[in-house]
């Protein structure tokens, strides 16, 4: 008698709370990703810095000096056929680095970017970037302009700052 009360009690509450749940729910509105770009050619530029420590070209502001021959890679995933390109460059004296590339149609900056894969310091070689060491630096909208055929844009992730690891965090005596 006492579990067809309990029962009876259970599926009363039930259908209390089963008719204060709306039956039809209301999407909320979609946040659409930016369209993808339709630029005839992008320029990817960049700088490498060692932070913290005074190497050649250092620069008292960045606390940091730049780094050359690191080999950075930028890499995308195609905006419709999700198939993956890289390209590599090695960074030039000044710690800079430049890509351009061409026919780049539906190129989407969200879907793109830039790592360190090496560098020729053991003491700086690993990433410092925003979300980690291995998430990559994000590109940014520097410039447009118009060129012959359509438009080329300028993307950069500004400065990507190299440290060390936990197991060598020694600079050199300058």
């Amino acid at each position: 008698m006492a579990s067809k009360f309990v029962l009876a009690a259970v599926v009363s509450v039930l259908v209390l709370f089963v008719g204060a749940i709306p039956t039809k729910v209301s999407a909320v509105t979609e946040v659409t990703p930016p369209n993808p770009t339709n630029y005839t050619s992008i320029i990817i530029v960049g700088e490498i810095f060692c932070k913290s420590c005074k190497l050649p070209g250092y620069v008292d502001y960045l606390d940091a000096s730049p780094v050359n021959g690191v080999l950075v890679r930028v890499s995308c995933f195609g905006v419709k056929s999700w198939i993956y390109i890289s390209k590599y460059i090695n960074s030039i004296p000044g710690g800079f680095f430049y890509f351009t590339w061409d026919d780049v149609a539906n190129f989407d900056p969200n879907l793109c970017r830039i790592y360190v894969d090496w560098s020729p310091l053991s003491y700086c070689s690993r990433p410092t970037y925003r979300d980690g060491p291995y998430a990559g630096a994000e590109l940014y909208l520097v410039s447009e302009k118009n060129v012959t055929g359509g438009t080329e844009a300028t993307y950069s992730p500004g400065i990507i700052y190299l440290g060390p690891w936990w197991w060598n965090d020694v600079c050199p005596n300058p």
